[in-house]
């Protein structure tokens, strides 16, 4: 049953319990522009609902990157209400994957699932978005280096820059999604693959080689990827160029693919501090 655990003209928390006992999302909205609606699902409801992950949920009312007062104390009454030696998995997209990341060590977050995120919001160079009422960021830690931070982006945009920015300050695991600007959650999903990733992050076992592959064969089947496409295809000289680009992403995924490492054998897996830092 739906739980409101916390409302104010801030935010609200919203707790969804299901039956399974090994994980938990923390999830956080994105940034939305306009006007939100008054009674909505958080970021990720019902996908968590439905298959008994238990969820809880910061729903903003308002584009102000979760600086709001309240927050330590609602982090730590989401921290304090989970069960012993369960895996929590903090997950968002932009603002909310801004969130994901910064907020994983006050919620003793294992594992961090964030879709184009938001290095910063400090930043000079970066102006897409208006930031209602924020004042100085009240934590800006980077995420304790046993956490693991899968970064779901686009290189060829804007967030590549922040992602070079969060890679120099944490040790993160980049998924890199080509051709779909700052869209890459609505890219996954569009692909049929968003739903794998959440099981796959849920259960400790992405492949990010195979999941990055995988992306990139089902391009041509999401309009994100046709839209995005479509807007490098204007002139000779860039048909020309990017016909050339997507050739090498092409050989670059098949051979970061066929250099992966198997998936390791039953009593072998990877420990669950295992890192790859990002080079980029």
């Amino acid at each position: 049953m739906r739980q409101v655990v916390y409302e104010s003209e801030n935010l609200s928390l919203i707790k969804v319990p299901g039956a399974r006992e090994d994980v938990v999302f923390v999830t956080f909205e994105p940034f939305i522009p306009g006007e939100r609606e008054p009674v909505r699902d958080g970021f990720g409801e019902a996908f968590f609902a439905k298959r008994g992950i238990t969820a809880y949920h910061f729903i903003s009312e308002s584009n102000a990157w979760y600086q709001y007062p309240e927050m330590p104390e609602l982090l730590a009454r989401v921290r304090a209400d989970l069960a012993p030696g369960v895996r929590v998995v903090a997950y968002g997209h932009s603002m909310g994957g801004y969130a994901a990341i910064h907020f994983a060590n006050l919620l003793g977050a294992e594992t961090v699932l964030a879709f184009s995120p938001q290095a910063s919001i400090e930043l000079p160079w970066e102006t897409r978005w208006e930031m209602a009422g924020v004042r100085k960021l009240w934590d800006e830690r980077p995420p304790d280096p046993n956490v693991r931070v899968y970064t779901v982006y686009d290189p060829l945009s804007l967030d590549d820059r922040h992602i070079r920015y969060i890679g120099a300050r944490a040790a993160i695991e980049p998924v890199r999604v080509h051709f779909c600007d700052h869209d890459s959650v609505v890219y996954a999903h569009e692909a049929g693959l968003l739903e794998g990733m959440l099981l796959d992050v849920a259960a400790g076992r992405l492949d990010v080689p195979d999941l990055e592959y995988r992306l990139w064969s089902a391009r041509h089947d999401t309009p994100i990827y046709r839209k995005y496409r479509a807007r490098k295809s204007t002139s000779t000289l860039r048909r020309f160029r990017y016909t050339c680009l997507e050739r090498v992403i092409e050989w670059r995924l098949r051979r970061s693919l066929a250099r992966a490492p198997q998936p390791a054998a039953a009593g072998n897996e990877k420990p669950a501090g295992w890192r790859v830092k990002t080079s980029s």
